[in-house]
This record gives C-alpha cells, structure tokens and sequence, in this order.
C-alpha cells in the first residue's frame, strides 16, 4: 500500500484537521483589484450569452475562437474589447431536441441548450466543434474564411462530445484524427478514450473491462515520441489523457479518488481477434501529488499543462498539475502545484503490472515475466524484427494480458512545489521564460474565484510576482489559453473573456521593486523596469547594467550597480513590445 494512499484510511474528519493544522500560504506580492488601471485588462462580453469555456487561436494570434452556450465567436485579438470587427455565430439546439431533454427529465434552463465543448483545428479551412445539443451531442465543421457553419456536414457527437454541461471531458486534434476524453451515453455511465476518424478503423475503450471508474478528464496531449527521424527504437507518437477516478486498487471503506496519466499509441489499430475496435495500447498510471512532511495526498487533478521545449527534445517534457483533495470539503479551498518528469513517466509505464480478478476485483502486483512483445507498448523496431507490424498481428496472448493488466504498478510521485492553504487553483498554463541569465518556468494559475496568480518556479519553490482579479462576482476561471508569440493570456469564464498581457514592466516604479517582484520578463536599467527582450535585442551592445535577480533579488548589490548613469541607445528611447524572446514551448 502507498505512502499516500494509506493514509485515506484516516477518516475524512481527521483529514481536513491535518489539513487545516498544517496548511501553508504563499502571497502574492502584488494584488491588483478588478478593472485597475495599473494592469491593463480587457474584457469581451455579450448581453445575453454565458459559459464562455472553450478557447482556441488561429495559426497566427489574430483571432481568438470563442465557445459559448449557444454562440460560437471570431475576436480579433488586436481590437478585443467589443465591436463591429468580432464574427459571431448562433448554434442552439433545435425545438425537438430541447422537448426531449425535458422529456427525459433534465432541467430546461440549465441542461437544455447547447453548450460547446469542443472547438478545434481540423486543417488550415476548417474547424471541427461539437456542444452538447441538449443532451444530443452534435459536431460541426466550421469555415474558417467566413466563419459559417456546413449544415449538411453536421454529425452524431456520441462517444466525442458529453451529453451533460457539467461532465468534464478532453478532445485534441492528431493529423486529422479526433482523440476524445468524454462520455458515450445519457447517464454518464460509459466513459470512453475514444478515437475517430474516417480512414481509419475507429477505437475506444473496453467497458466491459472497466479499464475507466467515472473519470473526470481535464486534459489531453500529443507527444511525438517518434522523433528525432532515423531514432533507432523506431518508436511511435502517443497521446496522453489526464483525469481523475475512483481508485478502484484501493479497497477502502469510502471511494478514494486518483489522479491518472493514461497513453494510447497513435498506430493502434485494434487486434485482429482479441480487442478488435478497442485500444491495444492502453496503459494508465498514478499520479500521487503529496505533500513530503506527512504524505497527505492532493488526489483530484483540476488542470494539466505539458511543456515540451520543443519537438526534438520531447523527452525534456515536464508535466505541470493543478491539485487538491478530496478531504477537504467543507474546509478551505487548499490545492497544490506538482510537476511530473518525462522520464518518471516513462519508468512508470515500463514498470511492473498491476493485475484484477475479474471475480472478484481485487487487484495484485504481478512479478511474473510478461509475455512479448510488452504488453501495451507501439510498434517499435524491435517488435518489426520480430515480424510484427501492426497491433493487427500482434499475439493474442499479448493482447489477453493486457485486458487485465492496463493499469501499472508504479506511481509517478511528485511534492508540490507550491501549497496553498486557502486558495482553490482549477487552471494552469506554463510558458519557459529567458531571463537576464537564465531561463525560468513562469505560471499562470486560474482560482475558483475568478483570480489569476502568476508564479516563477525557483529552485523547486514558487514564488508568486503578482494576482489580479479578473472577474467579478467570484466567476470561477473556467479556461487559460497562452499565446506565447504575442505575450498574452486569455482567461473564459462564465461572463466574459478576458485577454491580458503576461506582463506590465511599468507597474515597478524603482529598482528595489522591479528587482524584488522576480518577475522573469522584467529588469531594470537606467531609470526604468523594461522588458527583458530588450536586453536580448541589445545583447552585444549593453548599454548600460541590468538589474535582475529571480532567486536571491540582492538589491542593494544590483541596483548600486544598475543606476550608473550612461546614455541610452536609440533603441531604448522608443517604444518596443513587451514581446518576450523565449524558448518555444507550450501545449503540444
């Protein structure tokens, strides 16, 4: 039994005393009020329209798309405030749709409609977007040069899109292909990783087998493993899901909740006897987010942010978590932030086997050999040598041992970088910052109450530089979208949109603050807080000293230095973007 996890057998009363007993608080160091001036935010919003939780940026940051309940949006992201220059596109669900569902006993006002859940790049003409259809899931593709929608396109969203507003669930777009985290009936009974495409066979996963407890999806991502070209495993891309579920390994006198990473290989295509139209390489493994001084566990994950410097060094991919726990309701809003190596991942998934009895569900570590080729694993170049292709010819013994035998035995720990004892974090986006001399992960974390805290990751520690409250009425941020090319961040919650830069430099007025905020994207020079990609477009002339210091902020030492009076170039006497240069990375 797991450090973490045998600790849930402490009653939930107790639990939420630990919790409260041993709670920390990391405050922002500078706190900005709804609409402040010294923070420049804008909002987009339309009478009448709410849900405002699917986010999508085209190709090159000029438009914003936009799900809603019932609307579909086009913003241009340089004029984001309303007007005339926004697309806007009503998709309701019909009048015998909208019968039905009261029919059938859901609530008219809040189940009803049709909320989009789904909006995605199908190629460079077209969007693919599916809403719940008042709990008749239907998909659509979108003209991107128009913004319409191809009516006569319009297809059945079971097993792509949930039939409940309020299910969580997880889609992306692979070369053409939906891969989807979601629900394939109306009670919410079957939930399914489920692939869909037309050319070819469809996949999902096996119900029957239980291989998904009432999972709570928040994320999806594709990792092209196969990379760089010429490797010698010969490996396949995958994509990952990440939720949450009952635990059903752990036999426990409540349902415990754990957090999962699940992979699926992009060439599966189902056996050719056994499994046939379901995942041959389905694997999921624990994520255990816990605190290190007495184990308790942050099991729910909220949000998941992969960052992957680039394609080549995918195997550099850090995981960043939202966390909180089941044991503390009623309690303070308490979450934590993990962050999961590739490498852990890929220990976990190459480890030993959790094994159920189908009688009596009970689960084992199995020690035993398993068979070849491993079980779960792509096509690589060792199973090619092996004559072995496809999942198609893959052995049925392979294949009647992974049925049993999906989910694996070892956990990818993690402690948390940073604790909040009263602060409910529920997003997540991560952008790789370079600094005056180093470079730093940043984070932009979304709160249950509509506040936005952006965090610098330090020496396995996070610092908060500043919180602004985006939203009024404690709307709860629903959605973070980062556009690294353009600097900035877009937060959808129930009434608005909101767009913001990911940093204002200007807001340090002196050296002891801009050097203190360990604010990554900022340094002082001269007389003034300015853009570190200013220094990085100077960097063989240096003008004049830089002040920085994200780990130690010794302001004495740098600003003595930094305030050396010399004459500023032309380039420092106009305007330049707060665009920063930065690795590439992101959500792939």
């Amino acid at each position: 039994m797991g450090l973490g996890l045998s600790l849930s057998l402490l009653a939930p009363a107790l639990w939420a005393l630990l919790l409260l007993s041993a709670s920390e608080e990391t405050v922002p160091r500078v706190s900005l009020h709804y609409g402040s001036s010294e923070r420049p935010v804008w909002w987009f919003e339309k009478d009448g329209v709410t849900n405002y939780t699917t986010l999508l940026l085209s190709p090159d940051g000029a438009t914003l798309y936009v799900g809603a309940r019932e609307f579909l949006f086009a913003l241009d992201t340089s004029h984001f405030q309303p007007g005339p220059q926004h697309q806007l596109l009503p998709w309701s669900a019909d009048k015998e749709r909208k019968k039905q569902c009261a029919f059938k006993g859901k609530d008219p006002q809040r189940d009803c409609h049709n909320y989009i859940k789904i909006l995605l790049q199908l190629n460079s003409t077209h969007l693919y977007a599916c809403g719940t259809g008042a709990f008749s899931p239907v998909c659509t593709y979108l003209n991107v040069q128009n913004f319409s929608q191809a009516r006569e396109l319009l297809e059945d969203g079971k097993g792509r899109c949930p039939f409940d507003p309020e299910y969580k669930s997880t889609a992306i777009m692979v070369d053409g292909e939906l891969y989807a985290g979601t629900v394939s009936d109306f009670q919410g009974k079957e939930p399914t990783i489920y692939r869909s495409q037309e050319s070819r066979i469809s996949l999902k996963t096996e119900n029957s087998l239980h291989w998904l407890h009432d999972p709570a999806f928040v994320g999806s991502a594709y990792l092209r493993e196969s990379l760089p070209p010429g490797n010698s495993e010969g490996d396949d891309d995958k994509v990952y899901f990440f939720f949450s579920e009952t635990g059903k390994e752990f036999d426990f006198f409540e349902n415990t909740i754990v957090s999962r990473i699940a992979r699926v290989c992009k060439g599966d295509l189902g056996g050719e006897r056994v499994l046939q139209r379901r995942w041959t390489t389905f694997l999921k493994a624990q994520l255990l987010c816990s605190r290190p001084d007495d184990g308790f566990p942050f099991n729910v994950l909220q949000d998941m942010f992969v960052l992957t410097p680039d394609e080549q060094r995918w195997r550099d991919t850090v995981f960043y978590g939202v966390f909180t726990s089941q044991w503390n309701k009623g309690g303070p809003g308490s979450s934590a932030v993990c962050a999961f190596a590739m490498r852990d991942v890929q220990k976990a998934f190459g480890g030993l086997y959790k094994e159920v009895n189908r009688e009596t569900q009970q689960w084992y570590t199995d020690t035993s050999r398993p068979p070849e080729p491993r079980p779960g694993a792509c096509i690589t170049s060792r199973t090619r040598h092996m004559k072995i292709n496809s999942s198609l010819q893959m052995p049925d013994r392979v294949l009647n041992f992974i049925k049993d035998h999906f989910l694996m035995d070892g956990a990818i720990r993690s402690q948390p970088l940073l604790l909040q004892g009263r602060v409910h974090y529920q997003q997540i986006c991560v952008q790789r910052v370079r600094g005056l001399h180093h470079t730093y992960d940043v984070l932009f974390l979304g709160t249950d109450d509509g506040r936005l805290h952006k965090a610098v990751s330090v020496n396995q520690k996070v610092h908060i530089i500043e919180e602004i409250r985006l939203f009024h009425a404690g709307h709860p941020v629903h959605k973070l979208l980062l556009d690294q090319s353009q600097g900035l961040l877009y937060a959808a919650s129930y009434s608005a949109v909101a767009q913001v830069p990911v940093s204002n430099c200007s807001l340090y007025r002196s050296c002891g603050e801009c050097v203190l905020s360990r604010d990554p994207y900022c340094a002082w020079s001269g007389d003034a807080c300015r853009s570190v990609a200013q220094y990085h477009l100077q960097l063989s002339l240096h003008p004049r000293p830089w002040a920085q210091d994200i780990e130690d902020a010794d302001t004495e030492r740098l600003c003595q230095a930094a305030n050396v009076s010399l004459p500023i170039p032309p380039l420092l006497q106009s305007p330049v973007s707060d665009q920063l240069e930065m690795l590439p990375a992101g959500n792939p």
